[in-house]
């Protein structure tokens, strides 16, 4: 879904929405299968009279455990507000309390900004730990103190005899 998100903020319109997300493209890696997302996305003026847009990105996400590779449901809770611009010198104007989005056409591909919010929200490396507490390793083969050094016999050790 398109939206021009300078006539969407000046209405101060509201869009509940949901997004279904491919591990394809930007998201292979940080997604392992097909996943939904919720996008609630509200437009209107900051305290500076400035058009915003701001919302909520809520929902789970499906991804790879970093320790046993199998998929795990990983809870997405963002929360968002962007300032609609139209080129980076006016980004950079902008004071640091507020994220510029730059806006190509008066176009924003809702697709891509919950894409982009998701990819700046996940943690490099999952695991069932973050999200239900349990761990997934098998404790039988990781070891625990200190490891035996065992002295191992060189290949080259026949050679000396010769």
């Amino acid at each position: 879904m398109i939206i021009d998100p300078f006539r969407f903020a000046k209405r101060a319109q509201q869009l509940n929405t949901i997004v279904q997300l491919m591990p394809v493209g930007r998201l292979e890696g940080v997604i392992a299968q097909e996943s939904q997302l919720n996008l609630l996305l509200n437009g209107g003026r900051n305290e500076n009279n400035r058009l915003v847009l701001s919302g909520e990105i809520n929902g789970t996400v499906k991804v790879i455990c970093q320790v046993c590779l199998d998929i795990v449901e990983y809870p997405v809770d963002i929360t968002f507000r962007l300032l609609p611009v139209i080129s980076e010198e006016q980004a950079e104007k902008l004071n640091q309390n507020i994220e510029p989005i730059i806006i190509e056409d008066d176009k924003l591909e809702l697709d891509e900004l919950v894409n982009n919010e998701l990819i700046l929200a996940m943690p490099v490396a999952i695991c069932h730990r973050d999200v239900d507490g349990k761990d997934c390793a098998d404790k039988d083969n990781f070891t625990v103190g200190e490891i035996e050094h065992q002295t191992k016999s060189s290949p080259f050790d026949v050679l000396k005899n010769i």
